[in-house]
């Protein structure tokens, strides 16, 4: 049962966990154009298309544009000061706790969405000897998707800053995220007995998830201001729909 989570993201994200988590360069390599825009097309006509191995990079390059599409971020510039201040200046031993409050004020679609992505991530990042995407090399590649930085003088020295703070959250999901993978220990998730995206979803109760009405809400209301790809990519279904 997915409840809260777009259906576009769960169904590129549960090919690449199936298929693509050996695959050298994951999310490093675009793959080639033609095949991206035919997958963007795909999705832009509506229709949610079968991928095959040829798929894999330009599939993980279209899930990145689909984070990065999101307005404001992933995680709201507002909510991203927050955070990055509670790591720079906060002692270690209170850090998690109060950057997991801050992340709990996140608006209800954009935890679930970052949620399911980190814990993806970290099933990425456990198979690194293969496919050689470490949490440093994932935070590089995720740390301008997740935080969007704007354009000013100071730009790059602030997108090394969110990048570091992405590889913190890698490290640290399920001190981060106790509630969400009741089944892993509080150490590294990439180091333990990782879930599978199925039994992820399978513990996304609707109280962890934070969201009253999968098909409302602050998500379903950004969609409308967008066009084309993420007005097709980002429709939910709703509390009933099962894998």
């Amino acid at each position: 049962m997915r409840q809260g989570l777009p259906l576009a993201l769960t169904h590129m994200v549960q090919f690449l966990d199936q298929h693509g988590l050996s695959i050298s360069g994951l999310f490093r390599i675009s793959g080639k154009v033609k095949q991206y825009q035919e997958l963007k097309k795909s999705f832009n006509d509506g229709a949610f298309p079968e991928f095959d191995m040829e798929d894999i990079h330009p599939l993980a390059s279209l899930l990145k544009l689909f984070l990065r599409e999101l307005p404001g971020g992933l995680i709201p510039e507002s909510h991203g000061k927050q955070l990055l201040n509670v790591f720079r200046d906060s002692k270690e031993e209170e850090r998690n706790q109060s950057m997991r409050m801050i992340l709990n004020t996140l608006p209800e679609e954009h935890f679930n969405v970052l949620s399911y992505l980190l814990f993806f991530l970290s099933r990425v990042a456990a198979e690194s000897q293969q496919n050689l995407m470490t949490p440093a090399n994932l935070s590089i590649v995720f740390g301008p998707t997740i935080f969007h930085v704007p354009l000013r003088p100071t730009m790059l020295e602030e997108q090394e800053h969110y990048n570091t703070l992405t590889l913190h959250l890698l490290d640290n999901i399920t001190h981060l995220l106790p509630n969400m993978y009741p089944q892993t220990s509080s150490s590294n998730t990439a180091d333990e007995e990782v879930l599978t995206n199925e039994e992820c979803v399978q513990h996304l109760a609707p109280t962890e998830l934070k969201s009253k009405s999968p098909i409302t809400g602050r998500l379903s209301q950004l969609k409308k201001r967008l066009r084309g790809f993420w007005r097709t990519i980002c429709s939910c279904t709703n509390s009933s729909d099962t894998d």
